[in-house]
């Protein structure tokens, strides 16, 4: 399977976007939903546009981040991952 995500972008933003890109693919495809993990597997193209440029990534692999997965409920998720923020009182 190739994940594919894409991005338009202005000329001055291009490098900020392709990292964006990089590292959206990235933790779409690894577990723990890091990002840096499969960064330098992405493949990144730009294409001109007269709106911009569109920053496609690719990345030959499966989705695996948790929320991607067939089973996955939101509800079963929030059990497992309790919000660890203190609320001021």
């Amino acid at each position: 399977m190739t994940l594919r995500y894409s991005r338009w972008s202005p000329p001055e933003r291009v490098p900020d976007v392709e990292a964006h890109v990089r590292a959206h693919l990235s933790s779409v495809a690894d577990p723990g939903d890091d990002p840096a993990t499969h960064a330098d597997a992405v493949r990144v193209t730009t294409k001109e546009d007269g709106n911009g440029l569109l920053v496609t990534g690719e990345l030959d692999t499966e989705a695996s981040a948790p929320y991607l997965l067939p089973d996955f409920t939101p509800e079963a998720d929030i059990a497992a991952n309790p919000l660890t923020i203190e609320v001021p009182r």
